[in-house]
């Protein structure tokens, strides 16, 4: 009885000195602002649990979750913050906050146009080696070379067009069928 008595209470103090808990951490992030076409700081490594808040500052961004294999394009079923258009003069600035489930890699990036090509993306633990952020950046950039090379190709004019592809450029044009017959 003296045991449960004295003893008892003690061990209860002592309770919390063996139970390490993990208090959940929020990791700031601020999107665009005087930095540019960034997230400031573009990686963060979090604990489960941990969250990120985005702080949005002047333009217009979002942050979507997106793969490393597809750095531009929004993941199916995965979290967007949707547009959040900031004035420059803006006193407050809106927030989007995610809550980090595992340490599994999270990919974003912004949706606005050219942001992504530009190197606007960001991951929540990424690896350090194989798959790492830095290849992922130069993933999203290289989208911008891709899409200007396909742009150029498109906006130069053909040495010489043949007489088929002729009739039917006019085809279209003027919605009736062209031969060569009738044009003669």
């Amino acid at each position: 009885m003296l045991f449960t008595t004295l003893l008892a209470p003690l061990a209860l103090l002592a309770l919390p000195f063996t139970e390490a808990k993990y208090r959940s951490k929020t990791h700031e992030v601020v999107v665009g602002g005087a930095a540019g076409l960034v997230y400031t700081p573009n990686v963060v490594y979090a604990q489960p649990g941990d969250y990120v808040r985005f702080h949005f500052q002047f333009k217009n961004h979002t942050v979507t979750q997106s793969s490393f294999d597809y750095p531009c394009t929004p993941l199916k079923g995965g979290f967007t913050s949707g547009f959040k258009p900031v004035a420059p003069d803006a006193k407050k600035s809106p927030t989007f906050k995610i809550k980090v489930h595992d340490t599994n890699v999270i990919w974003a990036h912004c949706e606005q146009v050219d942001h992504c090509p530009s190197g606007m993306v960001f991951a929540v633990n990424p690896p350090r080696r194989g798959n790492t952020f830095w290849k992922f950046l130069q993933k999203a950039k290289a989208l911008a070379y891709d899409d200007y090379r396909k742009r150029s190709e498109i906006d130069e004019e053909p040495e010489e067009v043949s007489d088929i592809e002729e009739r039917d450029i006019n085809s279209r044009i003027t919605g009736k069928a062209v031969d060569s017959e009738s044009e003669e």
